[in-house]
Protein backbone atom coordinates (compact mmCIF):
# COMPACT_ATOMS: atom_id res chain seq x y z
CA UNK A 1 0.00 0.00 0.00
CA UNK A 2 2.76 2.45 0.96
CA UNK A 3 4.66 1.64 -2.23
CA UNK A 4 1.52 2.32 -4.30
CA UNK A 5 1.03 5.64 -2.49
CA UNK A 6 4.65 6.66 -3.12
CA UNK A 7 4.36 5.71 -6.79
CA UNK A 8 1.08 7.61 -7.18
CA UNK A 9 2.53 10.66 -5.42
CA UNK A 10 5.62 10.52 -7.63
CA UNK A 11 3.46 10.26 -10.76
CA UNK A 12 1.37 13.25 -9.71
CA UNK A 13 4.47 15.32 -8.94
CA UNK A 14 6.00 14.38 -12.29
CA UNK A 15 2.81 15.38 -14.16
CA UNK A 16 2.69 18.70 -12.29
CA UNK A 17 6.34 19.40 -13.03
CA UNK A 18 5.71 18.58 -16.70
CA UNK A 19 2.69 20.90 -16.74
CA UNK A 20 4.78 23.67 -15.25
CA UNK A 21 7.56 22.94 -17.75
CA UNK A 22 5.07 23.16 -20.63
CA UNK A 23 3.73 26.42 -19.18
CA UNK A 24 7.20 27.95 -19.04
CA UNK A 25 8.17 26.53 -22.42
CA UNK A 26 5.16 28.26 -23.97
CA UNK A 27 6.91 31.60 -23.50
CA UNK A 28 9.72 30.61 -25.82
CA UNK A 29 12.72 32.61 -24.74
CA UNK A 30 14.51 32.35 -21.41
CA UNK A 31 13.84 36.06 -20.93
CA UNK A 32 10.06 35.51 -21.23
CA UNK A 33 10.26 32.54 -18.85
CA UNK A 34 12.16 34.59 -16.30
CA UNK A 35 9.61 37.41 -16.62
CA UNK A 36 6.80 34.93 -15.87
CA UNK A 37 8.67 33.67 -12.81
CA UNK A 38 9.26 37.21 -11.59
CA UNK A 39 5.57 38.07 -12.09
CA UNK A 40 4.56 35.03 -10.03
CA UNK A 41 7.06 35.92 -7.31
CA UNK A 42 5.82 39.49 -7.12
CA UNK A 43 2.14 38.50 -7.16
CA UNK A 44 2.62 35.95 -4.39
CA UNK A 45 3.97 38.47 -1.89
CA UNK A 46 0.33 39.15 -0.98
CA UNK A 47 -0.84 35.51 -0.76
CA UNK A 48 0.20 32.62 1.45
CA UNK A 49 -0.24 29.67 -0.90
CA UNK A 50 -0.19 27.08 1.88
CA UNK A 51 -3.02 28.88 3.68
CA UNK A 52 -5.01 29.20 0.43
CA UNK A 53 -4.52 25.50 -0.36
CA UNK A 54 -5.53 24.51 3.17
CA UNK A 55 -8.59 26.75 3.15
CA UNK A 56 -9.90 25.26 -0.08
CA UNK A 57 -9.22 21.71 1.08
CA UNK A 58 -11.07 22.46 4.34
CA UNK A 59 -14.21 23.50 2.49
CA UNK A 60 -15.00 19.88 1.61
CA UNK A 61 -14.89 18.96 5.32
CA UNK A 62 -17.02 21.96 6.20
CA UNK A 63 -19.62 21.03 3.60
CA UNK A 64 -19.56 17.35 4.56
CA UNK A 65 -20.11 18.25 8.22
CA UNK A 66 -22.92 20.57 7.18
CA UNK A 67 -24.65 17.88 5.11
CA UNK A 68 -24.30 15.36 7.94
CA UNK A 69 -25.77 17.77 10.47
CA UNK A 70 -22.52 18.09 12.45
CA UNK A 71 -22.01 21.79 11.80
CA UNK A 72 -23.29 24.84 13.59
CA UNK A 73 -22.05 27.12 10.80
CA UNK A 74 -24.56 29.46 9.22
CA UNK A 75 -23.75 28.62 5.60
CA UNK A 76 -25.71 30.76 3.18
CA UNK A 77 -25.68 30.11 -0.56
CA UNK A 78 -26.12 33.80 -1.33
CA UNK A 79 -22.84 34.53 0.48
CA UNK A 80 -20.81 31.48 -0.54
CA UNK A 81 -21.44 32.10 -4.25
CA UNK A 82 -19.25 35.24 -4.25
CA UNK A 83 -15.75 34.29 -5.41
CA UNK A 84 -14.23 37.66 -4.55
CA UNK A 85 -14.75 37.63 -0.78
CA UNK A 86 -12.44 34.87 0.45
CA UNK A 87 -8.72 35.58 0.80
CA UNK A 88 -7.87 33.80 -2.45
CA UNK A 89 -10.64 35.62 -4.30
CA UNK A 90 -9.49 38.99 -2.98
CA UNK A 91 -5.98 38.18 -4.19
CA UNK A 92 -7.22 36.92 -7.57
CA UNK A 93 -9.09 40.16 -8.25
CA UNK A 94 -6.28 42.43 -7.03
CA UNK A 95 -2.57 41.51 -7.00
CA UNK A 96 -3.11 38.27 -8.88
CA UNK A 97 -4.97 39.95 -11.74
CA UNK A 98 -2.52 42.84 -11.83
CA UNK A 99 0.58 40.65 -12.09
CA UNK A 100 -0.68 37.44 -13.68
CA UNK A 101 -3.87 38.32 -15.54
CA UNK A 102 -2.31 37.65 -18.94
CA UNK A 103 -1.17 34.10 -18.13
CA UNK A 104 -3.34 31.08 -19.07
CA UNK A 105 -2.59 29.33 -15.75
CA UNK A 106 -3.97 32.31 -13.83
CA UNK A 107 -6.98 32.70 -16.13
CA UNK A 108 -7.83 29.05 -15.47
CA UNK A 109 -7.39 29.52 -11.71
CA UNK A 110 -9.74 32.51 -11.73
CA UNK A 111 -12.40 30.64 -13.73
CA UNK A 112 -12.16 27.45 -11.67
CA UNK A 113 -12.28 29.42 -8.42
CA UNK A 114 -15.53 31.05 -9.57
CA UNK A 115 -17.01 27.62 -10.37
CA UNK A 116 -15.83 26.33 -6.97
CA UNK A 117 -17.85 29.01 -5.18
CA UNK A 118 -20.90 28.38 -7.37
CA UNK A 119 -20.74 24.66 -6.66
CA UNK A 120 -20.22 25.12 -2.90
CA UNK A 121 -23.20 27.45 -2.89
CA UNK A 122 -25.25 24.88 -4.81
CA UNK A 123 -24.35 22.12 -2.34
CA UNK A 124 -25.74 24.22 0.51
CA UNK A 125 -28.81 25.34 -1.48
CA UNK A 126 -29.63 21.76 -2.47
CA UNK A 127 -29.34 20.64 1.14
CA UNK A 128 -31.52 23.49 2.36
CA UNK A 129 -34.20 22.59 -0.18
CA UNK A 130 -34.23 18.98 1.02
CA UNK A 131 -32.33 17.53 -1.93
CA UNK A 132 -29.77 15.77 0.26
CA UNK A 133 -28.75 13.10 -2.27
CA UNK A 134 -28.22 15.70 -4.98
CA UNK A 135 -26.11 17.80 -2.60
CA UNK A 136 -23.92 14.80 -1.72
CA UNK A 137 -23.65 13.81 -5.38
CA UNK A 138 -22.44 17.30 -6.33
CA UNK A 139 -20.06 17.46 -3.36
CA UNK A 140 -18.48 14.08 -4.09
CA UNK A 141 -18.40 14.59 -7.86
CA UNK A 142 -17.90 17.85 -9.71
CA UNK A 143 -17.20 19.92 -6.60
CA UNK A 144 -14.32 17.63 -5.62
CA UNK A 145 -12.88 17.76 -9.15
CA UNK A 146 -13.10 21.55 -9.17
CA UNK A 147 -11.51 21.82 -5.74
CA UNK A 148 -8.65 19.57 -6.85
CA UNK A 149 -8.08 21.76 -9.93
CA UNK A 150 -7.75 24.84 -7.71
CA UNK A 151 -5.25 23.08 -5.48
CA UNK A 152 -3.29 21.92 -8.53
CA UNK A 153 -3.09 25.45 -9.97
CA UNK A 154 -2.02 26.84 -6.57
CA UNK A 155 0.63 24.14 -6.25
CA UNK A 156 1.82 24.99 -9.77
CA UNK A 157 2.23 28.62 -8.70
CA UNK A 158 4.04 27.47 -5.56
CA UNK A 159 6.40 25.29 -7.61
CA UNK A 160 7.01 28.11 -10.06
CA UNK A 161 7.68 30.54 -7.22
CA UNK A 162 10.11 28.13 -5.56
CA UNK A 163 12.03 27.80 -8.84
CA UNK A 164 13.02 31.49 -8.72
CA UNK A 165 16.77 31.75 -8.89
CA UNK A 166 17.34 28.18 -10.11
Amino acid sequence: MEKHYRQTTTDIQARRAMGLFDFLKSFGSKKEQEKAREDVNQALTALDLDVAIGAHRNWKDRLTNYLEGHSSEDLRPEVICHDDRCDLGKWIYSDGQKQLGQYPMFIELRAVHKIFHQQASSVVALHQSGKIDAAKWLLDGEYTKTSNRIVTRLEDLKMMNSSIGE
